[in-house]
């Protein structure tokens, strides 16, 4: 790769990152994401620290969603059913689409091929490998249904625009961490 052609795509990906953040998208620090044409982001959207991305199909991820450190996205594999062992020269490539108001914890990894309903929830370190639906809230490797979130009370907080990244934006959530610890008699 010639200077030229670094220089480019260093200003390529700096116009991108300002897009991103005109629609209150911040990824932070990400290790590695191999291809951001591949990456459609909506609005207001977090993706944490050492995201590692590879991009040869498309990621999709909808409005007020949160990712949290060290995802791991696959949207290709090898292909271990070729002409070649273990596996041949061609990738399987299989897109990935999360909806809106989704929140993925850390260390999670997500595989090709997957939809992530709305407002669903993946618990810290698991592993999604088929969809997950509208409101679930799964764990595990591979990840499983643990239970559904309250369907009415996220509509009523939908209906009220309550997106805690849009909040946060607008500065209408608290700051002091005093303020934001809580036990599980708050809740």
């Amino acid at each position: 790769m010639n200077i030229l052609s670094i220089i480019l795509n260093y200003l390529r990906q700096k116009r991108h990152i300002i897009n991103l953040k005109k629609k209150n998208v911040l990824i932070c620090h990400p290790k590695f994401i191999s291809n951001l044409n591949n990456l459609i982001l909506y609005k207001d959207v977090y993706i944490g620290p050492e995201a590692w991305m590879d991009l040869r199909g498309k990621l999709s991820i909808g409005n007020g969603t949160i990712i949290g450190p060290r995802i791991k996205v696959h949207t290709s594999n090898h292909n271990w059913n070729g002409n070649m062992l273990p596996y041949d020269d061609k990738y399987i490539i299989k897109d990935i689409f999360i909806d809106e108001n989704v929140w993925i914890g850390a260390d999670v990894t997500i595989m090709g091929g997957v939809s992530i309903g709305e407002g669903a929830i993946i618990a810290a370190s698991s592993t999604v490998t088929k969809d997950i639906p509208k409101y679930a809230i799964v764990g595990g490797c591979p990840a499983k249904l643990i239970k559904y979130r309250d369907e009415s009370k996220y509509d009523r907080l939908k209906m009220q625009n309550a997106i805690y990244l849009k909040l946060k934006k607008e500065g209408k959530t608290l700051k002091n961490d005093v303020d934001r610890c809580m036990n599980s008699n708050n809740s």
